[in-house]
């Protein structure tokens, strides 16, 4: 293939099936695709939707912003409305911080704290309220024992505590707690078999410390049913400021403890090992089960067809640049063919070597050649068209030519 384009004129007319469709109007595209886009919009809306409303509810146990059954929104709003102010907190700095002596005190998940955070919250000689210790039951009141009674349930106080007097039945269990108590602050209430579920005890620093077996009466699901109410104000509305601490892991710094942090070890090696299995079965199912089966092409295309496509391709994106490249590589090619050299790359000292070659073999000066063979690209359409005859008519002078003849009289080479 010596050339793309060898003349100007007009390309024949494609048959009307390979016409080009009009663009299909924004209107009628619009038509077709608003259901499913309507769809996806009310998909997307609805899942914001859910999402805010469940991010809102589920705010984790005893939140006193969670609305959903395990928080305790119902209990914060009925404190504030009793002129307690609280101040909820995540870590034990901030519980230093917005403490004082006299203060109340929530910790709802007092396990997760560590025997020196355990100390730092006792000597603030705040009143401390524990939901459901266990394991930290021997660092708040190391008298104490805790002793698993069953589930929640209904339960009579049956002692002289005020604030259980005043509350009645509520509903406690989970935990309960024996040993000997603090005379000061002593008390023992709601007892299931031999075990108290609330009990009252002083701590180490002297403060009253308040334990209870089951966080339910201060949940919005039990907060309204039998006593619950009430007790729970009294335990927690002793003082005008409540902190609600409510425990996240912290390291030994003091900051939070990320989730990888509180992984077991196992898992490190597990992720690892699937990891591993993934590629495997990655590459087992990748790998080539045969040799490659050549398909018989449905239709034959001619060489000149393509040529012509491409030419039209070329010419519809004003491609003259990379056309005539093309032209002077396949003529470079061809002429090193032609004078026995076998010249790999088309490096502007390999197309000098050639012109010289080509130069003593057609008896054209070396300057003509090296200009049709490595010049600037063509301006225009026409001059694409010069190139390609310019091309065309080297090549056969070089190759009917023998080294060392006279060449022809030429009236007009039509080199530049």
């Amino acid at each position: 293939m010596s050339r793309l384009v060898t003349h100007e004129r007009p390309l024949p007319r494609p048959s009307r099936g390979d016409e080009p469709s009009a663009p299909e109007p924004l209107a009628s595209r619009w038509r077709r695709w608003r259901l499913p886009a309507a769809v996806i919009a009310l998909v997307l809306v609805t899942a914001v939707i859910i999402g805010i409303v469940q991010s809102s509810m589920s705010r984790g146990t005893l939140d006193p912003e969670g609305i959903d059954a395990q928080g305790a929104r119902a209990l914060a709003r009925l404190l504030d409305d009793q002129g307690v102010k609280i101040t909820p907190v995540r870590t034990t700095e901030a519980v230093l911080e917005a403490t004082s002596p006299g203060d109340t005190v929530l910790v709802t998940v007092p396990d997760l704290l560590t025997a020196g955070q355990v100390n730092d919250v006792v000597d603030t000689g705040a009143r401390l309220v524990l939901v459901a210790p266990q394991a930290s039951v021997e660092q708040f009141a190391p008298e104490l024992d805790p002793v698993r009674v069953g589930p929640p349930e209904v339960v009579e106080p049956a002692c002289d505590l005020p604030e259980a007097r005043r509350a009645g039945p509520a509903r406690l269990g989970g935990l309960g707690y024996e040993g000997e108590l603090s005379r000061t602050h002593g008390a023992r209430c709601y007892t299931v078999g031999d075990s108290a579920t609330l009990v009252t005890t002083a701590s180490a620093g002297g403060s009253p410390v308040t334990l209870i077996g089951s966080g339910d009466p201060l949940t919005n699901e039990h907060l309204d049913q039998d006593g619950n109410a009430a007790l729970a104000l009294g335990l927690l509305g002793h003082s005008d400021h409540l902190v609600w601490y409510r425990p996240v892991p912290e390291s030994a710094e003091g900051g939070t403890v990320s989730l990888t942090d509180q992984l077991p070890d196992w898992v490190g090696a597990a992720a690892l090992q699937l990891a591993v299995a993934v590629a495997l079965a990655a590459a087992w199912r990748a790998r080539r089960l045969g040799r490659l089966v050549p398909e018989q092409l449905p239709v034959a295309v001619r060489a000149s067809e393509t040529t012509e496509g491409r030419a039209r391709l070329y010419r519809r994106g004003h491609a003259r640049e990379h056309a005539a490249a093309l032209l002077r590589e396949a003529s470079l090619r061809r002429l090193d063919r032609m004078v026995g050299r076998r010249s790999s790359t088309p490096s502007p000292a390999a197309v000098a070597e050639l012109a010289a070659v080509v130069a003593e073999r057609t008896g054209r000066p070396v300057e003509q050649v090296e200009t049709v063979l490595g010049g600037p690209p063509p301006a225009d359409d026409a001059g694409l068209v010069r190139l390609a005859d310019e091309l065309d008519t080297l090549e056969a002078e070089c190759s009917v030519r023998p080294a060392g003849a006279a060449p022809p009289t030429r009236k007009d080479s039509g080199i530049p």
